[in-house]
């Protein structure tokens, strides 16, 4: 285990609209309480594992606020679980750390409404003298050794990926508009895809390396030689150096992402009873010098292939002397552990064997998981279309067993594209046609025509009974001339005649008939079938009269017929009219039969 002193500072934006920062410093982190100050601690530690972190969220400022919490919650808990192991899978802890904390974001963008947020995230593992990062982002990491500077992790940003493709110039980095987007971030929906993370650095520690973990205020926009020399300065402790990284921001108007974690190695060789008694460093205890080279055996230079083998061997030492020396050891935020806790963690080799196991498959199946959620969403996305065309075509079935048939009424009835007069004319109906109504609204039916044109028709202009069928029906209109009678043809036949016995008979048949109409004026109840027939009469009478006046002189036949008529006329009593006022068109009516008789005579 190594020996580290740490300090971390934490300053409250001052400025709205700029990313929102908090640490997890050793389990411990900023809450609620704490944005309206200054958040500093500063702790010593010689935990097997001791984990820091900084995150920084891009979004409005309360939500970026509160998320920030959520995270800090989160990893505490895995971070608590972790510790329980003797030895670290980091592969198995980095992809838990990444997965867990992107779900969360993305849980806490869907709860709030779809806000778009993303956080960047910068974590340092520290295991025995190991050092392990885990980069998402553009918060920034460096080591300090020798009085050099190392960058431990890479901007993962649109400019700076313009660089790496020779685009843009690294000066040029600075001021390119999109210096701040993100290309990797906590956040990602299954639809944007996976998340690289660099989880490349991973390197031995020496003693009094210093680690230094930034803010966006510090790394991007606090001039590059002022920051380098406050962490370059070997006779600052760690917390006068967070204090001058703050103090040098506010002075070049630097007024948010003021955020600064620096870890100083004392030891990289610290064993049970090396380590500090109730945090106290006058209680040290000397190592045994027979134990110096079995130290020397054990300790030896990790590297990617053995790393597994010498951890264990390492732990395994750790055992053996808690066994013989029987010390403590003061642990950060984890409590006291005895020579009997080490022990029992021997005891429990199989446990962890299996809990090693179910580590390795329970994240498998969440991978699993989240591949199917991914898959189903993107098929929904891409068939999104054919779903709706399949819900469409059921429906119309659904319509196609409603339809009924409808007859249009006029002919150039127009067929519109849509439920509007004002909408395209995609079809013209004759009178007659036949249509299929599938939906009926409060102006327009939805028909479909026998050329399979389907459009908007309005309902004034349908009928469920064939219009053409009315049509050909022989429609009876009564005539209002009277049906002639017999003696009305004989006397209309009399001018084509010119024998002097057929004018005579005339003569005859119209004094006949003026008797008749004398004795039909004489009645006293007036109806309408008498009143038809005296005008039948009277109709005859003058034909008659105006035969026997061609007879008498053929040289002009229509002013005879012309002077008869009024005569005739005259003499129709009205029904109440009881007097014998017929009686005077009598000798008019003889004066042809005496013609008549004169031309019989000759």
């Amino acid at each position: 285990m190594s020996k580290t002193v740490s300090t971390c500072i934490c300053e409250t934006n001052l400025i709205p609209n700029q990313p929102q920062e908090n640490v997890f410093f050793h389990s411990l982190y900023r809450h609620q309480q704490d944005f309206t100050s200054e958040f500093v601690r500063t702790a010593n530690s010689t935990s097997p594992i001791q984990i820091c972190a900084l995150f920084s969220t891009q979004g409005p400022d309360n939500l970026g606020a509160f998320l920030n919490l959520e995270l800090n919650k989160e990893l505490s808990a895995i971070v608590a679980e972790v510790s329980k192991n003797s030895v670290l899978d980091f592969d198995s802890f980095s992809k838990r750390v990444i997965n867990s904390l992107n779900i969360k974001v993305c849980e806490f963008i869907v709860n709030k409404g779809g806000t778009p947020l993303r956080t960047s995230m910068t974590l340092v593992v520290i295991e025995g003298d190991i050092l392990r990062v885990i980069n998402i982002g553009n918060t920034r990491a460096v080591l300090v050794r020798d009085g050099k500077i190392f960058s431990l992790t890479e901007e993962q940003t649109v400019a700076h990926r313009y660089v790496k493709m020779g685009v843009i110039s690294a000066e040029q980095e600075a001021t390119h508009p999109e210096n701040a987007t993100l290309t990797q971030y906590l956040g990602k929906m299954p639809q944007d895809g996976e998340i690289q993370a660099d989880t490349k650095v991973h390197l031995k520690l020496k003693d009094n390396d210093e680690l230094c973990l930034m803010g966006i205020g510090i790394s991007k926009k606090l001039p590059a030689s002022i920051r380098n020399r406050v962490l370059v300065n070997p006779n600052s402790s760690t917390e006068v150096k967070c204090k001058e990284l703050i103090s040098a921001s506010f002075n070049n108007e630097v007024k948010s992402g003021m955020t600064a974690i620096v870890i100083k190695i004392e030891s990289v060789f610290l064993l049970p009873g090396d380590a500090v008694i109730g945090g106290d460093p006058s209680h040290e205890v000397a190592p045994q010098p027979k134990k110096a080279a079995k130290e020397e055996a054990t300790y030896i230079d990790f590297t990617k292939e053995n790393e597994r083998e010498n951890t264990k061997a390492f732990r395994e030492d750790l055992v053996n002397r808690a066994d013989d020396e029987g010390g403590d050891t003061t642990m950060f935020n984890s409590g006291k552990i005895n020579a009997d806790e080490v022990r029992s963690g021997k005891k429990d080799k199989k446990e962890k064997k299996e809990n090693k196991v179910l580590n390795v498959i329970i994240p498998i199946l969440i991978l699993l998981l989240f591949i199917g959620i991914g898959y189903l969403v993107m098929f929904i996305i891409f068939n999104a279309a054919h779903l709706v065309n399949v819900f469409d075509k059921k429906t119309q079935e659904t319509h196609e067993v409603e339809t009924v048939i409808m007859y249009a009424i006029n002919d150039n009835t127009p067929v519109y594209a849509e439920e509007n007069v004002e909408s395209a004319i995609i079809g013209v109906l004759n009178k007659g046609d036949v249509v299929s109504k599938s939906e009926s609204g409060e102006s327009f039916s939805k028909v479909k025509t026998s050329d399979g044109v389907e459009g908007y028709v309005l309902n004034v202009q349908l009928s469920d009974e064939d219009p053409t069928i009315v049509e050909e029906r022989p429609e009876i209109e009564s005539d209002p001339t009277p049906t002639p009678t017999e003696e009305t043809t004989e006397a209309e036949t009399t001018p084509d005649e010119t024998e002097p016995q057929q004018t005579t008979e005339a003569t005859t048949q119209a004094t006949s008939g003026t008797s008749a109409t004398t004795e039909a004026t004489t009645t006293t109840e007036a109806t309408t079938t008498t009143e038809a027939t005296s005008e039948s009469t009277s109709s005859t009478t003058t034909e008659s009269s105006a035969e026997s006046n061609v007879t008498a002189d053929t040289s002009d036949t229509t002013p005879s017929s012309s002077d008869t008529t009024p005569s005739s006329s005259d003499t129709t009593p009205t029904p109440a009219d009881t007097t014998p006022a017929p009686a005077d068109p009598t000798p008019a009516d003889t004066e042809p039969a005496a013609q008549g008789d004169d031309t019989t005579q000759n």
